[in-house]
This record gives C-alpha cells, sequence and structure tokens, in this order.
C-alpha cells in the first residue's frame, strides 16, 4: 500500500491564466510533485492583475489539483488612471524597468517604488491569511512553499509559517530588494526599508530556493540556507507542435517575450541591417518576427532601423502553444538580457524552452553570466556584447544557415533542465525541512 502524499501549501500570485514563464515554473512544480510524494495546495488571486494572460494554460492545470483563489485589494486602478492605460489593458512586462518620457508615468513609479513597499500587492496578504487559515484547518499541510515575484507572498508565508508552526521554503525566481528596475530612480530610505524586510523576512524561511548561482549572491539571506532549482521545459509541452515545414530560402530570425528599454538592443538591429545590405534583395532572404509585447516606441525604433531590408513582423502576445510552435519553425532564436549592473544571474525562463527547440540562440548581454554557462555547456549558441563586431556574427551564422550547419543544443545535454528534474529536486528540498 502507497503511502498518502505528504501536501505543500503553495502561495503564488501570478497563476493561469496569467500567461509568462513565471507561471509556468510555479505551475509545472504542481503538476510534477505528486509523482515526487507531494500534493500541491495553491493559494493564489481571483482577477488578478497581470502583465499578460493566456487561457490555454488554464488546460494544464492538473484535474482534481486544490486551487483557492481570494480576492484582492490593490492600488494598480489608480496606478492605471494616472498614467492613462485603459482599465482592461495589462500592465506592460517591467513597467518600472521603462524609461518614460511621461511626467504622469514618472511621478507613478516613483511613488511605486518608494512608497509602497515591498510591492503593489500587499493589499492581497488579508485575503490571503484569512483564505490560508481555512485551508491549514482543513488540510493540514506539512509544510509551506511561497513563490516571487511579488515578495507580499513570503509576508503571508512568513505569518503563516510562524502562527502553525509549520516549516516554510522561499522561492524567489527573481531578486527581491535588488532586483534590476530599482538600481534607478530608488530613494535609500527606501532601499534601506526594503532590504531590512527581505533580511527580517528570508532569516525565518527555513529555506530559499532561487533560478541561478549569481541570483543566490544577491538574494538577502544566509547563503547556506539557499538552494538552486534553475527553471527548465517541459517535454509534454512539445508533443503537439507541427512538424516544421521544409527548407525554405528566407531565414527567419525570432524574438519571444516582451520588451522593454532594458532588453532593447539597436546595435543588433543596425547590424542586421548592415548586413541585410549585402544581400539583393535583402527582403527575400532574411525576416525578422517578434512575438510578445514590444511598446511603440521600440517597434518603431526597429522598423525605422530595418526599413525595407529585412522583412518584419510583429505578432504581439502568443499562446504557450503559438509560441513554443513559432520557436520550432524559426532558424534563430534572439535573448536579450536585461541590461543592469551586477545582474549576472538573470536566466530567462524561455532559455530553455529555446534549447529544446534545437534551435541556435543568439544572446545580448553578459558574457559571464549564468545563461552564458549554460549556453556553452549545451553547445545551445553563444552570448555577445555589444562592442563585438555583430555584423560578422550574424554573417557567420547566415553562412552556416545557408550550408544547412546551423544547429543548436543536442537533446543528451539537456535532461537535467526538464520541468520533471527540476521538480525531483525541490521536491528533496521539501523532504529534507519536514525530516531535519
Amino acid at each position: 500500500m502507497e503511502a498518502p502524499l505528504k501536501k505543500v501549501l503553495i502561495i503564488t500570485y501570478y497563476w493561469p491564466p496569467a500567461g509568462g514563464p513565471g507561471v509556468q515554473r510555479i505551475l509545472k512544480f504542481s503538476k510534477y510533485l505528486p509523482d515526487f510524494g507531494w500534493e500541491p495546495l495553491v493559494l493564489t488571486v481571483r482577477n488578478g492583475e497581470y502583465p499578460a494572460y493566456d487561457e490555454s494554460l488554464l488546460k494544464e492545470v492538473p484535474a482534481g489539483m486544490k486551487v483557492y483563489k481570494t480576492k484582492t485589494r490593490e492600488p494598480i486602478g489608480l496606478y492605471k488612471k494616472m498614467t492613462g492605460i485603459k482599465h482592461s489593458e495589462p500592465l506592460p512586462v517591467g513597467v518600472l524597468a521603462q524609461k518614460e518620457r511621461s511626467l504622469t508615468k514618472r511621478i507613478a513609479n516613483f511613488v511605486r517604488m518608494n512608497m509602497i513597499i515591498p510591492d503593489a500587492k500587499r493589499g492581497w496578504k488579508r485575503h490571503a491569511l484569512r483564505e490560508a487559515g481555512k485551508i491549514i484547518r482543513e488540510e493540514r499541510p506539512d509544510l509551506i512553499l511561497s513563490s516571487s515575484p511579488p515578495p507580499t507572498v513570503h509576508l503571508i508565508a512568513r505569518e503563516l509559517a510562524r502562527k502553525y508552526k509549520l516549516k516554510w521554503v522561499a522561492d524567489l525566481r527573481d531578486p527581491w530588494s535588488n532586483i534590476h528596475y530599482y538600481q534607478s530612480g530608488r530613494l535609500k530610505i527606501a532601499a534601506t526599508i526594503d532590504a531590512a524586510l527581505e533580511r527580517k523576512t528570508l532569516s525565518q524561511a527555513d529555506a530559499v530556493v532561487t533560478v541561478s548561482e549569481h541570483f543566490a549572491e544577491r538574494i538577502l539571506a544566509d547563503r547556506k540556507k539557499v538552494r538552486i532549482v534553475p527553471n527548465g521545459y517541459d517535454p509534454d509541452d512539445f508533443t503537439q507542435i507541427p512538424h516544421k515545414p521544409a527548407a525554405s530560402s528566407t531565414m527567419r530570425i525570432a524574438y519571444i517575450g516582451g520588451m522593454n528599454s532594458n532588453r532593447y538592443y539597436p546595435e543588433f538591429f543596425t547590424a542586421l541591417r548592415q548586413f541585410a545590405e549585402t544581400k539583393k534583395p535583402a527582403s527575400t532572404t532574411i525576416e525578422m518576427v517578434f512575438a510578445g509585447v514590444v511598446p511603440d516606441t521600440i517597434r518603431e525604433e526597429i522598423s525605422a532601423i530595418l526599413g525595407q531590408r529585412v522583412r518584419t513582423e510583429f505578432l504581439g502576445y502568443l499562446s504557450h502553444p503559438s509560441a513554443l510552435e513559432l520557436m520550432h519553425h524559426s532558424d534563430l532564436l534572439l535573448l536579450f538580457m536585461e541590461r543592469a549592473d551586477d545582474y549576472a544571474g538573470h536566466v530567462p525562463g524561455k532559455l530553455f524552452e529555446y534549447l529544446n527547440t534545437g534551435r541556435f540562440i543568439l544572446g545580448m548581454g553578459n558574457k559571464d553570466g549564468d545563461t552564458s554557462g549554460i549556453l556553452k555547456r549545451t553547445n545551445g549558441g553563444l552570448i555577445i556584447e555589444e562592442r563585438d563586431r555583430i555584423d560578422e556574427i550574424i554573417r557567420d551564422i547566415y553562412n552556416k544557415w545557408a550550408n544547412g550547419d546551423l544547429r543548436g543544443a543536442p537533446p543528451e545535454r539537456l535532461t537535467s533542465f526538464s520541468r520533471k528534474a527540476q521538480t525531483q529536486y525541490l521536491a528533496e528540498i521539501l523532504g529534507d525541512m519536514i525530516c531535519g
């Protein structure tokens, strides 16, 4: 007779129909935890404010999984009113990272960064605590797992762990007070208060989990408590993708994901145009496709740089299955890293799905960062910097593609990055907490 599953209460703001890689991390953990002896009990919000919505992810929530949703109270309505964003529109990706020209938006962002600590979701705490108390009394979970952003989830988890004498693991997909968009525009006093809150909160966690080695150094917690559980890819997501069409005379370059001013590299598009000018006519040999939210100002600048030389298409946000299909049906995948100091730990969640397609990946960012290390270990591509001869690198890639020699990571190098393998490691961490 099999032993009953242990129970873990998962506290996460982002859950389907929210879209994006952050949602997929906790969704995939929840999917595979039962395989390793854990039943997830998910506590999230009802009608949350998300930068993207993806109804297709609702189909990935396992049948019968217990998901509890509460109302929340957030200042997002006031923010949208101040900044002119329609009530029905999602907030742009990385809104605080945008270099805003509008005085109203700059004021709104200043208020958010300096007066709403730790984040704009803190109004959810009261509702979450009430619902979590009911769940704990009825389900008697063995442990709590909170996953941020937003950091408010850890404040909720800390209070619950203390009140109900439960072990608690804090998962940070991004740094807390050291996140990249706080590097400018934040007052020293606000930064000090937030850092103190982070230290106080995480000091009470039994373990802290994050996605990369460099991020582990940036989190304000005892390093001995910190474990690395990278993001990954789920092989199940790739089973229904149609085969790539027969070889084309046009090389398709795809950028998939949101873009903001911190992830925008005009140097690449200038170099692409320079290379395209050597082709006659260029627009029949190279095409550039964007899938994700790209601000109008950046979209217009890219279009102006590439002109008629490169056929360019902006598809907007795609569902997860459609994004995976685009990855598979492209020849070169772009990965633009955050332009931020001391942010070498940035490993985009889509990297692992990029890798699993077997397509070559060209990234721009820190050559010494964790993402670059993963690409080197897997033979999946390379990271370059603005000072490199980007036009020559593009030429070399194009020639390999034309000769049928442009390849990405071989499958045997990727098995450790499967979502199931990552969940197994997380389950071991959870088990250590309740047995220790």
